[in-house]
């Protein structure tokens, strides 16, 4: 005994020793960074590029950010051990990295590879570089730090302290010092039996033996500050990994999630492995990594709770970094991929508000795999079919220049084996020199006959060219009447926008390139058997010129037959633009072709226009994975620049070094694949987390299974110690997994209340003035029991029912100085110290000390397939208490259940 208190004082002194040096060391750091000029990268300096003072603006930023966290908490752990000469030591582990010139305690930081050493347990042995020699040393004791400052004076409340096989838990190290418990006792002549008495009794409030439960203040996600070994290897995996973490309710999924992004953004010297900043400085700057990451949640509220728990663990945390795939899903289809109608850009897609009744229940769920697998071998038939028709053109041009560059290509696609994919790119482009010369001539052809026709124009009218700008200029920054007869094929006309390379201080080189596009355009409209829209700007343009300015039939003629042949060779030279600009039209195609439709539409599309969400899904994937594998191919051609604008350009732009994503069963097979391409091709990071038997969508994935269509690289991962609930609850818990058929694996960790108290349920519930007075009465007996009221929600079946059952539940609760909140949309999380009323379906990942779920047979009633699923999430958002209603009595289906709930917490 007396060994174990001299140790408990002896950690006890030298951890509020050290945090008081931290926290001195941070203060005098922060200051000096307060009334720092701006130090030898200041922004005057001339002899630093802007990009020198970033680097080191963001290297300060990172710095303070550091301080801050360690100011709030300094230390997290102390490790004592043995080395291999039996010498004691002690480490001490920080949060983050701490200042320099401590004079005496040995720390690290917790995203250090040493930092690792305080998820040992004791007994094991770790290896330890000491005074510059490896030790594979024996750990003998871990003691789990929470500090807190009380006036001048830091504390740890509530300190674990693991050795010789037991764990106490300390309530205060500056209240256990101050007691004298291991000062000189008084001699056994003197004792005082009532001062013996009393010791004892003090002795009991200064250590505890196990593990005290942390309860649930507020609504917080229970993190361990020091995770388990097991957890502790997961979130150290190198970057460029695929893993799914699985595993129950309060595992600590989410922590490690944060604390592998945490430890993988962190550039302070030692954390990441030089493998780990050699691969992200391939894929980009090493400064812009630490926000080069997105994690995507499936609720708004969510996010906001996930994005405050990356801001207490000093991972700053924007909204460009947090997003719902609904909130993304619309950006990146309009601006990136342009897939959705703009502005300025028509003709493409108006996303429907609720599904459509043209699409198939089969679309959207588990079997998107295969309708994107039908999609895509549609795609690649149709292009290969298309390509071939060009080159067979080609070579029945009168032009033999053309012919023989139209029989080289027809015998090249011919060479195809195993059908069309992007590899056609790298074929092609062993002729793009011998089409490029041809393609040249043709341009020159044209050239001779628009010129020979300009200058005839000036001729009449020397103004001519200033005019025709100003006129073109104003039609382009009109809008258009017509967008139907939109050319999808003007691309082709030239490599790039030709007046993007002129400057808007040469008004005649535009107007030239503008009169010159102008003829391309009437010629391309002429060998389609057309003619533009009377309304749109090619029309109106054409009808400001006049008959007497435009070319004569046998000069339209001859630039028809030039205009069309550089078209289709100039898609040979750029195969990857036609792959791209035909996902759109191939889609339409495919949902109106008879023979491959009916699996997935009840009917063709009212408009060809309406896409609903899971449509769009499926064609943002197909266009991120055509991009990455044109991308991909381009790069293994000669001669091809990498893009800087365009579609494929704007699809790196949205590679993030490392996505991760929380709750992933409620997210599609399709959405994951798409957040998956969003992961830098070069680092792979993907990190995905969740629990299948907490899925509230019908389109969410079903089995870990599904990994395997999106990569086969991914590792699967369980936890299984839950930190949240009772015994009693996770027995419930386990009994609605039984429901259908499922089970699941749960460990309790050795907290000394483990235990806890029954659940509680009440039937014939109907008013919502029942309900109410219920539910006051349950909350009344939690606070008699614990004499305060904790974090408690209220778990409703709708957006209907959470405002008057909020109200009502307020009226019942003014006798008790209380009151209740209506948490609405899932936008809100409420207030602390009030009673807080959500729609289950928001409710995910949250924790509460108290839950109650309203009219359990109404759910099972509208969501007959999923009321498990909502049970089992609603029952495992309590710590301690649980209660379940309904409106008339117990239904069947919760009579396996019966034996697991009470009817009051009084009896």
């Amino acid at each position: 005994m007396e060994e174990r208190e001299s140790f408990i004082e002896n950690a006890a002194r030298t951890s509020l020793d050290c945090m008081q040096r931290i926290a001195v060391k941070v203060e005098a750091e922060l200051e000096a960074s307060i009334s720092e000029p701006g130090g030898q990268f200041a922004v005057g300096n001339s002899f630093n590029t802007p990009r020198q003072v970033e680097e080191y603006a963001k290297v300060r930023h990172e710095a303070a950010a550091s301080l801050v966290r360690l100011r709030k908490e300094p230390l997290l752990a102390r490790v004592d051990f043995e080395d291999e000469d039996g010498d004691p030591g002690a480490i001490f582990i920080a949060p983050a990295v701490a200042p320099a010139g401590l004079g005496g305690p040995r720390v690290a930081s917790l995203n250090s590879p040493v930092g690792s050493i305080a998820s040992r347990k004791p007994g094991g042995r770790y290896p330890l570089r000491i005074n510059g020699r490896e030790h594979d040393v024996l750990i003998t004791a871990v003691t789990k730090l929470y500090p807190e400052k009380h006036s001048r004076e830091w504390d740890s409340i509530n300190s674990q302290v693991a050795l010789w096989g037991n764990t106490l838990t300390i309530p205060s190290l500056q209240r256990y010092l101050k007691s004298g418990t291991s000062g000189p006792q008084p001699a056994a002549g003197e004792e005082d039996i009532l001062a013996r008495i009393l010791a004892a009794a003090e002795q009991d409030t200064l250590v505890i033996s196990g593990i005290v439960r942390p309860e649930v203040d507020g609504v917080t996600l229970r993190q361990q500050r020091i995770v388990d070994e097991y957890q502790d290897e997961i979130f150290r995996m190198p970057i460029n990994r695929r893993l799914f973490l699985s595993g129950p309710p309060g595992t600590g999924k989410t922590t490690t999630l944060i604390r592998r992004l945490g430890q993988k953004v962190d550039l302070s010297e030692d954390v990441l492995s030089e493998t780990e900043r050699a691969v992200i400085q391939r894929v980009g700057d090493l400064a812009d990594h630490p926000t080069s990451w997105m994690l995507f949640s499936p609720t708004e509220l969510l996010k906001q709770y996930v994005k405050e728990n990356f801001a207490r663990e000093g991972v700053p945390a924007s909204e460009e970094n947090i997003k719902t795939w609904s909130q993304y899903r619309v950006e990146v289809a309009r601006d990136y991929l342009g897939l959705l109608n703009t502005t300025n850009r028509k003709g493409l897609f108006v996303l429907a508000e609720e599904r459509p009744a043209y699409l198939a229940e089969r679309c959207g769920s588990s079997e998107d795999a295969a309708w994107y697998d039908a999609f895509l071998a549609y795609f690649w038939v149709a292009v290969g079919m298309d390509l071939a028709s060009e080159a067979d053109a080609l070579a029945r041009s009168p032009d033999p220049a053309v012919a023989t560059v139209g029989k080289r290509v027809a015998s090249v696609l011919a060479a195809q084996r195993g059908g069309f994919d992007g590899r056609v790119i790298v074929d092609l482009g062993r002729l793009r020199d011998e089409i490029k010369v041809t393609v040249s001539g043709l341009q020159e052809a044209f050239a001779r006959v628009s010129d020979s026709l300009l200058n005839r124009v000036l001729r009449a009218d020397g103004e001519f060219l200033s005019k025709f700008g100003k006129v073109s200029a104003d039609l382009r920054r009109a809008p258009q009447d017509e967008t139907e007869d939109e050319d999808a094929d003007e691309i082709f006309d030239g490599d790039e926008d030709e007046e993007l390379t002129h400057s808007p201080s040469q008004p005649i080189r535009i107007a030239y390139a503008r009169f010159a596009q102008l003829l391309r355009t009437l010629a391309n409209a002429r060998s389609n058997g057309k003619r533009p829209g009377p309304n749109s700007y090619g029309g109106k343009l054409a009808a400001w010129l006049g008959e007497n300015r435009l070319p004569s039939d046998e000069q339209m003629k001859q630039l028809a037959q030039i205009a069309r042949s550089q078209r289709s060779l100039r898609k040979f030279m750029r195969p990857d633009r036609l792959i791209m600009r035909s996902i759109i039209p191939k889609f339409r195609s495919f949902r109106t072709e008879d023979a491959l439709s009916s699996d997935w539409y009840t009917q063709s599309p009212p408009s060809a226009s309406m896409i609903s969400w899971q449509e769009l899904d499926l064609l943002m994937l197909i266009t991120m994975r055509t991009g990455a594998d044109v991308s991909n191919n381009l790069a293994r051609t000669l001669d091809v620049e990498p893009a800087s604008r365009g579609i494929l350009a704007d699809i790196k732009r949205l590679y993030r070094n490392q996505i991760l994503v929380d709750e992933v069963t409620d997210f599609s097979l399709i959405q994951l694949a798409l957040m998956h391409e969003l992961a830098h091709p070069s680092l792979h990071s993907f990190f995905v987390c969740g629990d299948f038997n907490q899925r509230l969508t019908e389109w969410g994935i079903t089995s870990d299974d599904d990994f395997d269509w999106i990569s086969k690289s991914f590792e699967r991962r369980a936890v299984s110690i839950s930190y949240r609930q009772t015994r009693k609850l996770v027995a419930l818990s386990s009994a609605v997994t039984g429901l259908d058929g499922t089970s699941q694996d749960v460990t309790l960790p050795d907290f000394n209340d483990i235990e806890g108290i029954s659940p509680v349920w009440g039937r014939g519930l109907r008013t919502i003035e029942q309900k109410a007075h219920w539910l006051r009465t349950r909350i009344g007996e939690i606070e008699a029991r614990d004499n305060r009221l904790p974090s408690i929600a209220v778990l409703v079946n709708s957006e209907d029912d959470v405002e008057p059952l909020a109200l009502q539940l307020s009226k019942m609760l003014r006798d008790i100085n209380y009151s209740a909140e209506a948490c609405k949309d899932g936008k809100s999380i409420g207030s602390e110290k009030t009673v807080r009323v959500f729609d289950i379906q928001h409710i995910k990942g949250l924790e509460f000390q108290a839950a109650f779920f309203m009219d359990m047979d109404s759910l099972i009633q509208k969501k007959p397939g999923l009321f498990n699923k909502y049970l089992y999430v609603g029952a495992t958002r309590a710590a301690t208490y649980f209660g379940l209603t309904f409106t008339k009595e117990v239904p069947t289906e919760m009579v396996p259940l019966s034996e697991h709930f009470l009817e009051g917490w009084q009896s």
